[in-house]
């Protein structure tokens, strides 16, 4: 679950039990473990998680887009495929898309 509201201090929590059973399986289990993210800004010398949209930055993802460009059957998605922050269902369901008939 993402939390966006400034009075809490964290992005998200997740509930890990969801990623190892489903359905009525999930409210049987009496037992969870939840992981709660914390986000901090970028500072120079750290590993920037999403994209620096700077002028470097961009033009070597334009690089690697045009190479991109040029190969058969390459299908990539997401956010380092577009060098864009997303929300994984939105992606999920556009990489959906270019299979439908």
């Amino acid at each position: 679950m993402n939390f966006t509201d400034a009075e809490v201090p964290y992005t998200r929590i997740i509930e890990h039990k969801h990623f190892e059973m489903f359905g009525d399986d999930v409210y049987k289990c009496p037992k969870t473990v939840i992981s709660r993210e914390y986000s901090s800004e970028w500072k120079e010398g750290m590993e920037p998680y999403y994209s620096v949209n700077d002028e470097r930055n961009m033009s070597l993802y334009q690089r690697y887009k045009d190479l991109a460009d040029h190969e058969p059957n390459l299908v990539l998605g997401g956010h380092l495929a577009e060098y864009k922050y997303y929300d994984m269902a939105p992606i999920v369901e556009k990489v959906m898309g270019l299979f439908a008939e």
